[in-house]
């Protein structure tokens, strides 16, 4: 199996993940949470001195040097919470970036490990809430949730069992109104956790629909659609509006019942403390202290609720990232077997994309011979991406055997199957880099003579030397700068740099245009020189001089030979050649446009 990230087990679920994940920075978090303890407790003195400051100055005569003393204390007091505070801040965040450095640099290792399928049963937009906004409300647990809520259970215990030993009778009509406010945000939470659920699911299909309005825009111009027309964005938004709708009609009644009960305390402080003070049971400096600081017990149940609820949401984003954390990496067998040639065999290959859909490749028997150039031809449909996708094990065959060198491809380690395989797809994709950083992911040492040497040899070099800053020039997001011959030129070069014996083409040549075509086969053919070679073309002409032709129809083999051979004798290779021949004739509006059901033959 392969060798999994460095650090620590996947978070677990709920919130024992939570803690497991404070666990990682224990010292700073716990510091951290100490910390702003010890601020919220110095945010209180100035209360006590309130109450002490009102004996001063009601006495006979008022003590003023007690009053100027008493008012010093409280300004330090408060500077020095401003201290502790500062120190808590910066210790929960240096704590919290680290948990999501490790965090996001997992995920990361996490996505570059696992099957190709993974990624069809996710969409972009899921997988981006996960490793951005999921990892960030992480950072906001720990960097500010979990000390507040430390603070907001420990100090205002404190204080009321202070408060007690000061009067129990004040104590408890400071918090007499607690167990109904409790009880209105416990009925306002009931099924918090499967509205948080829902939430977020809608979230995640306004990330995809937004991600997917941005990937068409060009297309939604086109047809003159606006946001609001777009069905899936439009959809998503007010499905999201919806649920916020029927929130607040459901859960405002209690939200407000909880900030209208905390906020009345003193609805019963005032009358009990009057009445006790009129009696001589109640100082005037203890009446001062629970009307000032009573109110405070009860407005810190705000923080306390503020951080519960936000645990509920980081709970949902930690199950998805336990998700992909857990996620079985490609097996990668560190096996000494080394293949003996650079043939590919397949041997009675299945696929399926998922376990419940159906065979999209069955029983798939043939060779492509070392050194030699197979093509693979058919209808669309028929397989033949997939197939050479199942060399460099992008996907992983469900039965049967797919060979190179006559070893099972999954008895071979990744890192050496790979070093052995270039791949050149029509869609190709370059990085948001320099000419040079995109070019250099085939070989990192490359030196300057063996780059431009490639890009010659792909037919690249003249064209990257007329850009702004030549092999420097940055080819914005997707390459947005180039041409999709040019793309596809740049492409070819990484494969001569990477000089893999073993070469995959799937239709490299589909958008090209005539001039950029003949430019691209040139390249093709210094880069198929002396390696094997499996190409899928819609181009039939092009491969018509392949050493080995492969028939495929339905995901199955109809046939294989040569050109001749399959000429003369396979019923559907001669169907696909003729379509093929008539397209090379075809002319818009011309009136010997074909009309017969000639099939598709791109992939």
């Amino acid at each position: 199996m392969a060798v999994p990230a460095e650090g620590p087990k996947p978070p677990a679920s709920g919130l024992a993940g939570l803690l497991r994940l404070l666990g990682l920075q224990g010292p700073l978090v716990g510091l951290s949470a100490l910390s702003a303890s010890v601020a919220a407790a110095l945010g209180l003195v100035p209360f006590f001195i309130v109450s002490r400051m009102a004996t001063a100055i009601y006495a006979e005569p008022p003590r003023l040097d007690e009053v100027r003393t008493l008012a010093l204390a409280a300004v330090g007091a408060l500077l020095l919470r401003y201290t502790f505070v500062a120190g808590s801040t910066v210790l929960a965040h240096v704590a919290a970036f680290r948990i999501l450095h490790d965090l996001r640099l997992r995920i990361a290792h996490k996505l570059g490990a696992v099957p190709l399928s993974f990624f069809s049963r996710r969409t972009t937009g899921s997988l981006k809430t996960t490793l951005m906004d999921d990892v960030n409300q992480v950072e906001s647990f720990v960097a500010h949730n979990f000390p507040d809520a430390v603070a907001a259970v420990v100090v205002p215990l404190s204080t009321a069992l202070a408060l007690v030993w000061v009067d129990w009778r004040m104590a408890i009509a400071s918090i007499i109104v607690a167990p109904f406010a409790v009880g209105a945000m416990a009925y306002t939470m009931r099924g918090g956790a499967d509205s948080q659920v829902q939430w977020n699911a809608i979230q995640h299909r306004m990330n995809s629909a937004l991600l997917e309005y941005i990937r068409g825009i060009k297309v939604i111009k086109t047809f003159g659609l606006s946001a609001a027309r777009f069905g899936d964005l439009s959809r998503s938004i007010q499905e999201g509006l919806r649920w916020m709708e029927g929130f607040m009609r459901t859960n405002g009644r209690g939200y407000g019942a909880f900030g209208a009960l905390i906020g009345s305390s003193l609805v019963f402080l005032v009358p009990a403390g009057g009445w006790l003070y009129s009696k001589g049971e109640l100082s005037l400096e203890k009446l001062v202290l629970f009307l000032v600081l009573g109110p405070q017990l009860l407005m810190s149940m705000l923080r306390l609720i503020f951080a519960w609820g936000n645990v509920e949401k980081v709970q949902v984003g930690n199950a998805r990232i336990r998700d992909i954390l857990l996620t079985p990496d490609l097996e990668d067998r560190s096996g000494t077997q080394a293949p003996a040639h650079d043939g590919i065999s397949f041997r009675q290959v299945d696929f399926r994309y998922d376990e419940e859909g159906r065979d999209v490749l069955r029983q798939v028997t043939f060779g492509a011979p070392a050194g030699k150039v197979t093509a693979l031809v058919g209808p669309s449909g028929a397989g033949k991406s997939t197939l050479v996708k199942l060399v460099p094990r992008l996907w992983e065959a469900t039965g049967g055997t797919v060979a190179l060198g006559d070893v099972d491809v999954r008895e071979l380690p990744l890192e050496l199957l790979l070093s052995r395989v270039s791949m050149v797809f029509q869609d190709v994709f370059l990085f948001h880099g320099t000419v040079r950083d995109n070019l250099r992911l085939g070989r990192a040492d490359a030196t300057e003579e063996q780059l431009e040497a490639a890009c010659r040899a792909a037919r690249a070099h003249d064209f990257i030397r007329a850009l702004p800053q030549g092999y420097d020039t940055m080819l914005g997001e997707r390459g947005a700068r180039l041409s999709g011959g040019e793309k596809q030129r740049l492409s070819i070069a990484r494969a001569l740099l990477k000089d893999a014996p073993v070469l995959l083409l799937d239709e490299a040549t589909a958008f090209a245009d005539p001039e950029n075509e003949a430019r691209i086969q040139e390249a093709l053919s210094e880069l198929c020189e002396g390696r094997t070679v499996m190409v899928v073309a819609h181009r039939l002409s092009t491969i018509a001089t392949a050493d080995h032709i492969v028939v495929l129809e339905g995901g199955e083999v109809r046939d294989q030979g040569t050109h001749d051979a399959l000429l003369s004798r396979c019923a559907l290779y001669q169907r696909l050649w003729a379509s093929h021949s008539d397209a090379q004739d075809w002319t818009l509006g011309g009136a010997d446009a074909p009309t017969s059901g000639g099939m598709e033959v791109a992939s």
